[in-house]
């Protein structure tokens, strides 16, 4: 993994529709959804900036001006904020094609649904030192069916959902570091595709966690990360 030394920028997708969102984004955009005052975007950015993170690419489409307008250049969050807007729905991986344009050579990526819990200094290192083009945080799956990655020590070996790899008992994060030229070197537009290329091409490094997932991805996790913090 080709990682400064400092730490790298942060590139955040949030284009999704928020279908399973439910009442929630009927008219608002769902990274935008408030979480403690104020808009969860902009709480999982400040997350990053108390981390050390300086620079960020937010990824977004479906009422994409809303994010423009909350998050702007990002200098009120001691952010340079660089806004990517796919011209239609893309799927994740298509939305990070579009913007190659403002991509580093190598960054952090997430969702604008996860609430940072990770160590971010220590995740960026093991990645640096992994000899790996992409790394991605895994921990245990909360359930058997959120299971997705099939694991051999530090090394994701296959990533597929609905259904998982069979013996999978370990789940994505939402937090990777990955190289931008593997846009250009692997197929698909959706994470299965494209995570699944790299695991077979061994090229899919992991690196283990044990802090709480957390994300407000549906309405249900949603209601309950506002109830009590937790997943």
């Amino acid at each position: 993994m080709v990682l400064s030394t400092g730490l790298p920028p942060l590139v955040v997708l949030a284009g999704g529709l928020g279908l399973r969102m439910g009442k929630y984004t009927g008219k608002l955009a769902k990274a935008l959804l408030p979480v403690g005052g104020e808009p969860f975007l902009v709480t999982v950015l400040r997350g990053y900036r108390a981390a050390g993170i300086t620079e960020a690419v937010l990824c977004s489409g479906h009422r994409a001006e809303q994010l423009q307008d909350a998050i702007g250049d990002g200098s009120a969050l001691g952010l340079r904020v660089t806004h990517s807007v796919e011209p239609e729905p893309l799927g994740p991986i298509g939305a990070l094609r579009h913007a190659r344009p403002v991509l580093p050579g190598s960054y952090l990526l997430t969702y604008c649904d996860v609430v940072p819990t990770i160590d971010v200094r220590a995740f960026a290192a093991a990645a640096r030192s992994s000899g790996r083009p992409m790394v991605m945080a895994v921990g245990r799956a909360p359930a058997p069916a959120e299971a997705n990655v099939l694991l051999d020590g530090a090394r994701v070996t296959a990533y597929a959902k609905d259904p998982p790899p069979p013996g999978a008992v370990a789940c994505d994060r939402g937090l990777l570091a990955m190289e931008r030229d593997l846009l250009t070197r692997h197929p698909g537009t959706t994470e299965s595709v494209f995570y699944g290329s790299l695991a077979r091409r061994g090229e899919l490094g992991a690196f283990w966690t044990d802090a709480p997932a957390a994300d407000i991805g549906t309405a249900h996790r949603y209601e309950r990360h506002l109830r009590t913090g937790e997943k």
